[in-house]
């Protein structure tokens, strides 16, 4: 799982924080390392009160991550703890006021698959896709990770590959029940790639179709550039 960086969480002032919930999770977040995600309240307590010198209790620890839980942002285990999601990342990095970036090794399109497939799944409402250079590969992600949602799909793009093998895949999109538009603009006027919804903004350094085949980053912008 994505874990923000150690560096930019022991550079953030916590006491900026509006309550005790992001404060939590900042605590689960910056203690997470690849043999322990999991924190019990009264450890996360604790660390809030002897590290970070901010007052606070158990109870109101574990009420906070209670309801963080209820809301996607935390999972519990009866017998670990809590540990933050991918959700209570990305409330995190908001109210931290920091962008998002994923690094994709190049030769690894399946770890890159999964990590769109993270991105897509979270979309909703109106999602507009911004690719140079679009193929069925691109609709298949599309179909995998945002059919059976209410959403409307809008794709803009410069050149499609193989425009006959595109256009019955989307075909078969909208014969499913999918509200996808493509629009195709002539020259080469399109250059970055993204993908935006009413509440995030991505910024992709290569096409949906060739994520992970070479070296590249998915970033996720703040909400002043969205």
């Amino acid at each position: 799982m994505y874990r923000l960086g150690k560096k930019e969480l022991e550079s953030f002032d916590t006491s900026s924080l509006p309550n005790i919930q992001p404060v939590a999770l900042w605590v689960i977040e910056y203690l997470s390392d690849q043999e322990n995600d999991r924190f019990g309240s009264t450890e996360t307590a604790r660390y809030i009160v002897e590290s970070l010198g901010r007052k606070t209790s158990k109870q109101a620890v574990q009420s906070a991550l209670t309801r963080a839980v209820k809301n996607g942002l935390c999972h519990k285990d009866g017998r670990s703890g809590f540990k933050i999601m991918r959700k209570g990342q990305d409330e995190l990095l908001r109210l931290m006021g920091q962008d998002r970036v994923i690094h994709l090794e190049p030769g690894k399109p399946f770890a890159a698959s999964v990590e769109i497939g993270k991105i897509l799944s979270q979309l909703s409402g109106d999602i507009c896709i911004n690719d140079p250079y679009v193929n069925d590969s691109t609709l298949d992600l599309v179909h995998k990770h945002l059919s059976g949602k209410q959403v409307s799909v809008h794709l803009l793009t410069n050149r499609v590959h193989e425009e006959s093998r595109f256009k019955r895949a989307l075909g078969n999109l909208v014969a499913e029940g999918m509200h996808v538009e493509v629009r195709k603009l002539s020259g080469k006027n399109l250059h970055d790639r993204y993908i935006m919804d009413d509440k995030s903004f991505w910024l992709l350094g290569s096409s949906l179709n060739r994520l992970g085949n070479k070296e590249s980053f998915i970033v996720k912008l703040s909400g002043d550039i969205h």
